[in-house]
């Protein structure tokens, strides 16, 4: 698949998610947090709603009651390679997610166009939603780990990076089974699939965002040891 143009590279944080496309919205969303990491080819993107119910005291999704695996499973967060296609002025960009915290049978495709220097839009290709996507870093240095699957497992541009710990195998078909009747076990697993939003400092990597929202504040030593924090300290 041919590499993602230069211009769409880069750190994105979302800043408006609105339905429909055009104004007057009837939906309209700036408090979520979305980070989308966007290479060569791979994409990473993670959404943290700010309705988050509380985790004091949660340490694992051992730890969780039923009302918090269900927010848990219904998260969004995925990862994949990047299609991108069409003319300069509007491109048509189809991310295949290849991990997916809460799948959907519906394709992941938008129209991109830039607003200004550093801010684009993307509007679903039949009006249902626009987004606005605020670039953070570009031109920065990337690297990529896949585990023996191929699966990624480290995204890092620059300062930023996204890392992945993969669910254990199991039936896929209980991944498109309602939240509302799943059994807390498939709950349990589909949560399973963690996604760490992660920044540089002196320290280490520190977790920022999270789709298991107590490993915020997490340092970790970096793509090599994922899953082993050094130490942990509150931000």
């Amino acid at each position: 698949m041919p590499a993602t143009p230069q211009t769409f590279r880069g750190v994105w944080q979302r800043t408006l998610y609105a339905e429909p496309a055009i104004e007057p919205y009837q939906r309209a969303d700036t408090t979520t947090q979305v980070y989308w990491l966007q290479g060569k080819h791979w994409h990473a993107d993670l959404r943290l709603p700010a309705d988050s119910p509380g985790f004091a005291g949660i340490t694992c999704l051992d730890d969780c009651n039923r009302s918090q695996l269900e927010w848990l499973a219904g998260l969004t967060a995925f990862a994949g390679i990047t299609q991108i296609k069409g003319e300069l002025c509007k491109r048509l960009c189809i991310w295949h997610r290849y991990q997916d915290l809460c799948p959907s049978l519906e394709k992941d495709v938008g129209l991109l166009q830039w607003i200004n220097d550093t801010t684009l839009e993307e509007r679903h290709p039949h009006g249902q939603y626009v987004e606005h996507w605020q670039r953070l870093a570009n031109n920065a240095v990337e690297e990529v780990i896949q585990d023996e699957q191929g699966q990624l497992r480290w995204l890092q541009i620059g300062n930023h990076a996204i890392a992945i710990t993969p669910r254990p195998a199991a039936n896929i078909s209980d991944l498109f089974s309602p939240i509302s009747t799943a059994a807390e076990d498939t709950l349990r697993w589909r949560a399973s699939l963690c996604f760490d939003y992660l920044q540089q400092s002196q320290d280490g990597w520190q977790v920022m965002l999270s789709t298991q929202p107590w490993r915020k504040g997490l340092i970790l030593d970096g793509a090599k040891n994922l899953l082993k924090p050094s130490f942990v300290t509150p931000i």
